[in-house]
């Protein structure tokens, strides 16, 4: 990959010729990611390979910019993540992999993307084997806000153990987080709080704040995209908790690795 001293890249792909079939992959770094660079870098080389007559051009975007801007929130707003399937879709790309992206309305989305397929794969059973190394007597699982209900119910259920969603309230203008939520008494419990993006990292920390007021034994925080953004790994850094993520974007606490899904996941499809 060239990069020019203005910051524009200039991606160059040999040797393929004679593929029919060509995988992209390109995992992000928290230290230098930038989601506007990231995607043009996948759809240069996108392009590059549709003009060299590969037939079937394949994806694999670990993490997906732009997927929590599902619909138009408000008046005037982009509807993002349509227009970022749309811009590959018309790049040559036939298939897409990426995991436990931010969607909502994916099968209202696909109708759009002129025949690519998205292949959005769970990371469920790989954070439930992580939380089960950690050999917890009685793990109590936690959802930071109510769009991480699917996830905290597939993954209690799965540690037969309890859990509950906190309701997250999100200013729109502003981006201030508030949470609140009924918390049993957590005396004796091990907390699991469960997400599929820590960026800034308020709605975690306001997650730990409330669990901690019920004392629980310990509290563990496991994020399947770890982006960490501005100084959210100092905010975390004050609280006496673990971090995890997976590695679908290194970090320092990426160690729950995705790439046993993604191969899983090829084969399949």
């Amino acid at each position: 990959m060239r990069m020019f001293p203005d910051g524009e890249v200039c991606p160059r792909i040999t040797n393929v010729e004679d593929y029919d079939r060509v995988y992209l992959f390109n995992r992000a770094d928290y230290r230098t990611f930038d989601p506007n660079r990231y995607l043009i870098e996948f759809y240069l080389m996108a392009k590059t390979l549709e003009d060299m007559g590969i037939k079937r051009i394949e994806i694999i975007m670990p993490y997906m910019p732009y997927a929590r801007q599902d619909k138009v929130f408000r008046l005037g707003e982009p509807f993002s993540l349509q227009y970022v399937l749309e811009f590959f879709a018309q790049s040559g790309v036939s298939r897409m992999y990426t995991l436990m992206a931010h969607i909502t309305r994916l099968s209202e989305i696909m109708d759009i993307t002129k025949g690519m397929r998205v292949v959005n794969i769970s990371v469920v059973d790989a954070i439930v084997s992580y939380v089960r190394r950690l050999n917890l007597d009685n793990p109590y699982v936690v959802g930071p806000d109510t769009e991480s209900e699917k996830w905290a119910d597939a993954i209690s259920h799965k540690l037969d153990a309890e859990y509950t969603v906190l309701d997250k309230t999100r200013d729109i203008n502003t981006g201030e987080v508030r949470t609140k939520g009924p918390l049993p008494n957590l005396t004796g419990r091990q907390v699991v709080i469960v997400d599929d993006i820590v960026s800034t990292g308020k709605t975690i920390e306001n997650a730990v704040k409330l669990t901690r007021e019920k004392r629980p034994d310990s509290i563990h925080v496991v994020v399947v995209h770890g982006i960490f953004s501005g100084n959210a790994i100092d905010r975390l850094s004050k609280y006496d908790i673990n971090i995890a993520t997976s590695n679908t974007i290194y970090n320092p606490f990426s160690t729950i690795c995705v790439e046993d899904l993604i191969t899983r996941a090829i084969k399949k499809w």
